[in-house]
């Protein structure tokens, strides 16, 4: 595979490059998930793009990212892709490097979200993602700084011709730093994609449910979030071969563990019942905040502050990214709400 463009020696890299599996997300607000053959009222439906790769790269823009952000993705010839690039276009991203598959449907996922409990159930139909190839997400230029690949398990293509560790394989030649994002795949499908990769990956950012797909050790005890095992789990990403950073996210807080032993727990924001309107997105958003502090370099305590408060703020719409604040005015809530206790 060829590596592609390289910069000039010693030219400053600056950017994110955002590449995989996106889909036009249908949310379907109801007021609760039903029993079998049992009806359940949807009481608003929002169209939104979606997908890690589209959250991530929409939350930086609303973030306020003072660098480039790139997405790379497949859609479809549709009516539905049309509905993707339109609404990606408002966030303010640059949709020149969507790709539109002829004859091929868009990705979408109907999120039903329960007004009564807050949780989200995902019905997926592929489309277009199912003929991508690694060629198809290498970064265009190699003056970006991070190479971000998201998620293994929903393309087809992709999962059965190793492209995850092509693409990887082929950005970090170019000099790019990677990271990798998941979604919720069967455990099993999601381990044997996901463990071939991890030397492959300077940043690992999972929730609770992907920590223990892949490292295969709970990091949840009857529901609440458990600091040690937590870390446990990030030392085991890290001896799978996790470059620099793993960490894991969970409604109550975070861990962070990086390869030169600094180990970090934060707090989540403590967001009131009256200002969520729907979790779709929110590891999205706490994994744009990550980026963004990585990409400035800032200390990792200043990463997750900003990562906790970014994903506070995406609570406060039904999609995924439309209530993300600029990273200043995320802060500010999250000082003027205060921190789950620990």
């Amino acid at each position: 595979m060829a590596t592609g463009p390289t910069p000039e020696r010693g030219a400053p890299r600056s950017g994110i490059v955002l590449a995989g599996t996106v889909v036009l997300d249908i949310v379907h607000m109801i007021e609760h998930w039903p029993d079998e053959e049992q009806i359940a009222f949807i009481r608003e439906t929002i169209e939104a793009p979606g997908g890690p790769p589209h959250n991530a790269a929409a939350g930086l823009v609303k973030l306020g990212a003072p660098f480039p952000v790139t997405l790379q993705c497949l859609l479809g010839d549709d009516a539905a892709g049309d509905t993707f690039t339109r609404i990606a276009r408002g966030y303010g991203l640059d949709t020149a490097h969507i790709i539109r598959v002829p004859g091929k449907t868009t990705d979408t996922t109907h999120v039903m979200t329960s007004r009564a409990t807050g949780k989200r159930t995902f019905f997926f139909r592929p489309g277009a993602n199912a003929t991508m190839t690694a060629e198809q997400l290498l970064p265009a230029n190699g003056s970006g700084k991070i190479y971000y690949l998201g998620s293994p398990g929903l393309s087809s293509s992709m999962d059965a011709s190793d492209g995850w560790r092509h693409a990887l394989r082929a950005a970090r030649a170019r000099g790019y730093k990677t990271a990798m994002e998941l979604c919720p795949v069967p455990p099993r499908l999601q381990r044997e994609q996901v463990r071939p990769c991890l030397p492959l990956l300077d940043y690992f950012i999972v929730n609770d449910s992907e920590a223990e797909a892949v490292s295969g050790i709970p990091v949840t005890v009857d529901g609440r979030f458990d600091r040690s095992s937590a870390e446990r789990a990030c030392a085991m990403l890290l001896s799978l071969g996790v470059n620099d950073l793993a960490c894991i996210h969970h409604p109550h807080g975070a861990v962070a563990v990086r390869a030169n032993g600094e180990t970090l727990f934060a707090a989540s924001v403590n967001v009131p019942k009256s200002d969520i309107v729907g979790t779709v997105g929110a590891g999205d958003a706490f994994y744009a905040g990550m980026l963004f502090g990585l990409h400035e370099e800032w200390a990792l305590s200043e990463c997750l502050a900003l990562a906790n408060a970014s994903a506070a703020t995406s609570l406060h719409s039904a999609t995924t990214s439309a209530s993300i604040r600029p990273w200043r005015d995320c802060l500010a809530y999250a000082a003027e709400k205060g921190l789950r206790a620990p």
